[in-house]
């Protein structure tokens, strides 16, 4: 069904249309979002496919500043690669990516905006190893982790969202069929952009989504 870039960019309500001053039809979601990287780290998600890749490089060029640093997580060794903006050019693992559905910690010593350009992958399948990984919801939208963005919630997973003013984390857990934690009783919402530590305490699983816009 071909559909207006704008009013599907109005159902999702997070994903700016670049197109939306122009009568441009496509069968696709194109738009942007702009993340503000605060003094500091953060833990950011890309939630759009980006041209020519996604990998770092293209995804913050626009935005680094001397001194910027992505960290992506390994879950298979526990420890971090990066990837830095040194003297106007990246160093370290300059091939490293950021796909919807992944996140990683932002380092940046002045404050900036990661602006993220592309299309919204609408169905999905993200691997949750066993264990800590980083993860983020694929679809650029705020809502509960378990029920509105279909996240298999199993008994004693827990997630961990970074709080970029306290340099600490909220923790909410799945314990008995409720989520417990800082919350207060209610599910984790990652807000658009925005990855997050879950330790899934079970075995490995996919957290697969389809995404329809009617």
């Amino acid at each position: 069904m071909r559909t207006k870039s704008l009013l599907l960019a109005a159902v999702l309500g997070v994903a700016t249309v670049a197109s939306s001053l122009a009568q441009v039809f496509s069968v696709n979601i194109v738009g942007y979002i702009n993340k503000a990287l605060p003094v500091g780290f953060s833990m950011v998600a890309n939630q759009l496919n980006a041209t020519p890749d996604n990998k770092v490089t293209t995804l913050f060029t626009a935005a680094a500043v001397e001194g910027m640093t992505i960290y992506k997580f390994n879950a298979a060794t526990g420890g971090y690669v990066n990837v830095a903006f040194v003297d106007g050019v990246w160093e370290g693992d300059a091939t490293m990516t950021l796909n919807p559905g992944e996140g990683a910690f932002v380092y940046t010593p002045a404050a900036a905006t990661a602006t993220f350009v592309g299309e919204v992958q609408l169905v999905s399948s993200v691997p949750v190893p066993a264990g800590f990984s980083i993860l983020s919801s694929v679809i650029p939208q705020k809502a509960a982790l378990d029920t509105g963005l279909g996240m298999p919630v199993g008994e004693g997973d827990t997630v961990y969202q970074y709080n970029p003013a306290t340099g600490g984390y909220t923790q909410n857990a799945f314990v008995d069929g409720v989520w417990e934690g800082a919350g207060g009783g209610a599910a984790p919402q990652p807000d658009v952009a925005e990855a997050f530590f879950y330790r899934n305490a079970g075995a490995a699983k996919t957290w697969d989504r389809t995404f329809t816009v009617n």
